[in-house]
């Protein structure tokens, strides 16, 4: 089950960083909100990987 949640949160990273990828090209002076999209989205991917990691160790 933790490795299923792991993805989940994974794939919940990508879209968030996808969708700063299109904050950035839709709106004019928009490049900190991308910038805190990307931070956000890579932060939210990187938790979802380490719970996977945590759960192939257990």
């Amino acid at each position: 089950m933790l490795f299923l949640t792991a993805k989940v949160v994974q794939l919940m990273g990508i879209a968030t960083t996808g969708f700063g990828l299109y904050v950035g090209l839709t709106r004019e002076q928009a490049m900190v909100e991308e910038l805190r999209l990307l931070l956000a989205g890579s932060a939210i991917f990187l938790a979802g990987w380490f719970l996977q990691k945590r759960g192939e160790s257990v």
